[in-house]
């Protein structure tokens, strides 16, 4: 070989393996490849150590100089070792064949069987049994490309292995990026990391981001112990965020999550999850379901819309609307549309169109056709707007308007009013009682009792309903009037009656024609089973009283003014005895009856105003008439200003 063969040969393997080694090592550094390029120093020099023969022949192979036997090139550190290789400068092609060893300072190596470089095209290609090795980083793989141009290592041909800072892949195809450091693995891909395994069809990556994205029935496991299941997912090792697309699902010891297209950090906490969403926080002890759902474990905040129901099986409360907010540490939880609150500790629900509760402050809000009752002490509200606490609540406000219900007693008492309000005494105690006030356009039914008045208060400690402004009571065929009624029940009827000033108690006999009527300034009346058997009455007392045969018929009529009266009544509603202090009476026989004697003063029905049954507390009607007169001589209660 002539000097300038050799310095041809030189050059060209200078030219070749300086791009060769460089970009093929340069695949698995960390850093961008420019940044490994050695500058090339005026006289460097390309060196053929050895080979068993070296020969051209223009005739046989034109333009191709061929080494043979134990080959060995070096060029600045980075050495070539092969069992043979041909170079071809004009067409700027090389080629290494048999045990091929690549070397290069900082510990990279690259072996393979045959590899062969087109400087056109700029192609590099390794083939069989390839490994590339770099301290941290590892190839292993059947065969392997790589584009100068492109910047891009394929590797094919069978299962490879790439091991890198600890993390392994392994697939049947792979790609990478040595600018960007993209990667994309195809074909049954197994991923390892210090966080996380996963395995895939198809992976595409990113080693600087630490970013992770698998198509197809992908499974991740990571090394907290979730199990991700997925067709379309993204997974970064370096922040431990997901982003799960299509129907996935979320396995932990923590907490279980599935949906329709998730979005989860385990370690911030945060869970996201849109589309059929449910969340299972093992560790709180509570469930979330919903349309679309924000949650974070470690704050206990959670907020979701369509369909919303949160179980919190800790505070045994259940949370459904079509958008809730839940935080179970601050204790707050808001409602939006077709919201129920179901308490089972306190065995309270509340329903309304927006709703909000604290239950750190035991204090709640609700607003359109609001719902409120608690079973444990057997009471109930409504209304368009309803304020509660454990031991007390004030509703007003929408049509048909408020309503409250005790039925503690057995038969359930509603309580209609412009505004409703309760409060309760020694809560939680076997002490415990409340009283109930209604204010303005009053209407209460229970089935043996119905009233109608201006203010109501209805206290449970003592079974008392205390009526005031122009209050009217009936009970079966019996109205009561006065400037201030106080009822008392039993479980399932009332069982008396204080009428304070201007007291007026009319009696409707069968015929519904004649009345018994008592007038006084003050009045009091004993019921068993919802029939009145005793009457009290004292001051100005004015009476009239029909008598009856044993067959009820009315046989005469008593008119009677007394000071003090005390009547007893029958079951039969018949006139047992009489007792009276001085008094002045006209007996008449029905036929001869004074018309001014068959109703006394200021006698009025209110028939029309009574209410028929629990739905006609909402109708408004006026408790008195033009004839009406009444100087009352007992004055209202002091009442609160409600906004």
């Amino acid at each position: 070989m002539t000097t300038d063969s050799r310095h041809k040969d030189t050059h060209c393997g200078h030219r070749i393996l300086g791009i060769l080694i460089l970009c093929l090592f340069g695949l698995w550094q960390s850093q961008p490849l420019r940044a490994q390029k050695t500058v090339e120093k005026k006289g460097s020099k390309f060196y053929i150590d050895h080979a068993d023969n070296l020969r051209y022949n223009q005739m046989v192979m034109p333009d191709v100089q061929i080494a043979k036997g134990s080959v060995r090139f070096r060029y600045k550190g980075t050495t070539l070792k092969c069992d043979s290789a041909y170079f071809n400068e004009k067409a700027n092609w090389f080629k290494a064949f048999g045990r091929v060893h690549i070397t290069r300072p900082g510990g990279v190596s690259i072996d393979c069987q045959r590899i062969h470089y087109d400087g056109f095209s700029q192609l590099v290609h390794a083939r069989k049994n390839v490994v590339v090795r770099q301290p941290g980083h590892s190839l292993r793989c059947d065969s392997l490309d790589y584009s100068l141009a492109s910047k891009v290592a394929n590797y094919f041909g069978g299962r490879g292995t790439l091991v890198y800072n600890g993390n392994t892949v392994v697939a049947d195809e792979g790609d990478y990026n040595t600018e960007t450091h993209e990667a994309n693995f195809f074909g049954n891909v197994v991923m390892f990391t210090p966080k996380y395994r996963i395995n895939t069809p198809e992976a595409h990556g990113n080693t600087e981001t630490g970013l992770v994205h698998v198509v197809g029935k992908s499974v991740i496991r990571t090394a907290k112990g979730e199990v991700v299941h997925t067709n379309d997912g993204t997974y970064n090792s370096k922040t431990d965020h997901m982003e799960l697309n299509g129907h996935s699902t979320i396995t932990s010891p923590r907490q279980d999550v599935e949906g329709d297209n998730i979005v989860y950090n385990s370690t911030t906490g945060d869970a996201e999850g849109h589309g059929n969403v449910k969340i299972v926080d093992k560790a709180n002890n509570r469930t979330i379901i919903g349309q679309d759902v924000f949650y974070n474990e470690k704050t206990g905040h959670s907020n979701a819309r369509g369909n919303v129901k949160i179980d919190d099986r800790k505070a045994q409360r259940v949370i459904t609307g079509d958008e809730v907010t839940y935080n179970a540490k601050t204790g707050y939880s808001e409602g939006h549309g077709n919201v129920k609150i179901v308490d089972r500790l306190k065995q309270r629900t509340v329903t309304g169109r927006d709703l909000t509760y604290n239950s750190n402050t035991r204090e709640g809000t609700g607003e359109g056709d609001v719902y409120y009752i608690d079973y444990k002490r057997k009471h109930a509200f409504s209304g368009d707007y309803l304020h509660y606490t454990d031991s007390a609540a004030i509703a007003f406000g929408g049509k048909p308007g408020p309503v409250a219900k005790d039925f503690s007693q057995g038969d359930t008492l509603f309580v209609h009013a412009d505004t409703i309000s309760m409060k309760g005494f020694h809560m939680n105690t076997p002490g415990m009682y409340r009283e109930i006030y209604g204010v303005n356009n009053v209407r209460a039914y229970r089935t043996d009792v119905q009233t109608v008045c201006g203010f109501l208060i209805a206290n449970t400690k003592d079974s008392c309903v205390t009526l005031y402004d122009y209050p009217i009571v009936w009970s079966g065929n019996r109205q009561l009037v006065g400037d201030s009624i106080k009822a008392y029940m039993n479980d399932s009827t009332i069982r008396q009656a204080y009428v304070y000033g201007n007291a007026f108690s009319i009696e409707t006999l069968p015929d519904r024609k004649h009345y018994n009527q008592i007038s006084s300034r003050d009045m009091r009346a004993d019921f068993v089973d919802g029939a009145v058997r005793r009457i009290d009455a004292w001051g100005n007392v004015e009476v009239v009283f029909y008598h009856t045969d044993k067959d009820s018929t009315l046989i005469g009529h008593n008119y009677t003014e007394t000071d003090t009266l005390r009547m007893y009544i029958s079951p039969l509603r018949k006139l047992q005895k009489i007792w009276m202090s001085k008094s002045d009476g006209v007996i008449s026989p029905m036929t001869q009856i004074p018309p001014d004697r068959l109703t006394l003063p200021h006698f009025e029905l209110f028939d029309e105003v009574r209410p028929k049954d629990k739905n006609d507390i909402f109708r408004r009607a006026a408790r008195k008439t033009s004839a009406t007169v009444r100087n009352a001589r007992v004055s209202l209660p002091p009442r609160q200003h409600i906004e």
